[in-house]
């Protein structure tokens, strides 16, 4: 029934999708390498107690309910001659890249637990900050710069194709830098190549800004206050229903990329992974040509419940097969695959839960949408961190000790492959209940299509009759 619903034809630049795709590996390098290896490197490499560390996520997750919708709120109501997000983006790059250097070279003294506790969590605390006002800029800006789920599929195989090097570079450089060294030892060239790291990505976000489109004739739109805003959201139940996978996904995220580092250091320690590697990249290439090839007729609901049950089978069979490598690299060949799927998916998925929200409000409010997902999803970060803690703590995991306790292994097993599998399987059941989806929801899509041109008629007629002399006698 959905092709017989004939949605406009959507034409974004290859420069647009570049500068988004390259802006956002920038900033997904700089946040995803603290928030999935920095509990690795605190517990394992500088010895910080577990006990203190799950006390340092808890307070971070009081931070980001505080921190995240009131940074969402004044860039979306922030109003300038080159937009709402790029300023956030352009002039923030410098400071993002300079917290996330100061994350990896602690102050204080490694026998202090008290000092690197504190450390810890002013570490999170800054980088988090900047993470928030520049992400939430790219978390809106496929929703502005496409409307079909076609055309944001199209910036997402950009994004995901360009963020294979965040996620090659996510898989290498930790397993290279933070594992394989006896005892305490860091690769002596994990230093500067943080450094490098943090300076490249903030040139990086710095330089794309310049390409970067945005839907101008939005800052035409009324500024609205704080409390209305919120106010005007929970009108948007799609968005709600949504909130609970979303949150589901956030938290498997942070359990299985902290929890592959200590897979790789002590349930195949001794092993090559070599093969895992390679099979999660061809996994992931091999599920964005198949998700693109088939998300405008699965649309993003279906493509979302198809590569989260892919991702359940690959997790429950590495629980299986995973203390040998080779025998692994198959399901992490399935987890690629549909970690590739969903990450399309996501794009096309969350866009329209906010499109939705135009037709209810007459307004783009896509940095509040982010703020409000953030106070669901960054606490499902805090939350994953001390669930993968307190799971290898009760089975007995001790960091100095190499080989661990068999119990030891399978808490760590259970957290890497179990907890996320469950986690996901859930994500998959309650996405039944989403409703943006279907002919119905296509007839919605175009009529926003159509208004986003009188809008953007309206805003050139704005600025052309701003541009006519004054007449005078």
């Amino acid at each position: 029934m959905n092709e017989n619903i004939e949605m406009l034809e959507e034409y974004i630049s290859v420069k647009t999708k570049l500068s988004f795709s390259i802006g956002g590996l920038a900033n997904g390098i700089l946040n995803g390498f603290v928030f999935a290896n920095l509990t690795f490197f605190y517990n394992v490499k500088l010895g910080a107690d577990e006990g203190l560390l799950i006390f340092g996520w808890l307070i971070f997750i009081i931070w980001n309910i505080i921190n995240d919708p009131i940074a969402s709120y004044i860039v979306d109501n922030t109003r300038t001659k080159i937009g709402r997000r790029v300023p956030y983006i352009r002039y923030g790059s410098i400071f993002y890249g300079l917290a996330f250097i100061f994350c990896w070279f602690p102050i204080s003294p490694l026998d202090n637990q008290v000092g690197l506790f504190i450390n810890f969590v002013a570490a999170l605390f800054l980088l988090d900050t900047m993470f928030t006002l520049v992400g939430v800029c790219y978390f809106s800006l496929p929703n502005e710069i496409a409307i079909t789920a076609k055309g944001r599929a199209s910036i997402g195989v950009y994004n995901s194709a360009v963020g294979l090097i965040n996620i090659v570079l996510g898989f290498i450089l930790p397993v290279v830098l933070l594992t394989g060294q006896e005892g305490r030892k860091i690769h002596p060239l994990f230093g500067p190549i943080i450094v490098t790291i943090g300076i490249v990505s903030s040139v990086l976000l710095f330089v794309t800004s310049f390409g970067i489109k945005e839907n101008i004739f939005a800052q035409l739109q009324e500024h609205e206050g704080f409390i209305e805003g919120l106010k005007l959201t929970l009108k948007n139940k799609p968005f709600w229903i949504l909130m609970v996978p979303a949150f589901l996904i956030a938290t498997l995220y942070p359990i299985f990329f902290t929890g592959i580092l200590y897979y790789i250091d002590y349930i195949i320690s001794g092993q090559s992974p070599v093969y895992i590697l390679l099979s999660i990249i061809i996994g992931i290439i091999l599920g964005l040509i198949l998700t693109m090839k088939k998300i405008a007729k699965w649309q993003p609901k279906k493509t979302m419940i198809i590569n989260a049950y892919l991702i359940v089978i690959g997790l429950i069979l590495l629980f299986i097969v995973g203390y040998n490598s080779i025998l692994a690299s198959i399901s992490f060949l399935l987890i690629g695959i549909g970690y590739g799927g969903a990450a399309i998916g996501n794009f096309a998925i969350m866009g329209d839960v906010i499109d939705n929200d135009e037709l209810i409000t007459g307004k783009r409010r896509e940095a509040v949408y982010g703020g409000v997902n953030a106070i669901v999803t960054k606490p499902a970060i805090s939350i994953a961190n001390v669930l993968f803690l307190a799971i290898i703590n009760g089975f007995g995991f001790i960091s100095e000790q190499q080989p661990q306790e068999n119990t030891a292994l399978i808490g760590i097993m259970i957290a890497f492959c179990i907890v996320p599998a469950v986690l996901l399987f859930f994500t998959a059941f309650s996405l039944r209940w989403y409703p943006l989806d279907g002919p119905e929801w296509l007839k919605k899509k175009k009529h926003i299509m159509e208004l986003h041109e009188q809008k953007e008629k309206e805003y050139l007629k704005s600025l052309s009759e701003k541009s006519k002399p004054i007449k005078t006698d």
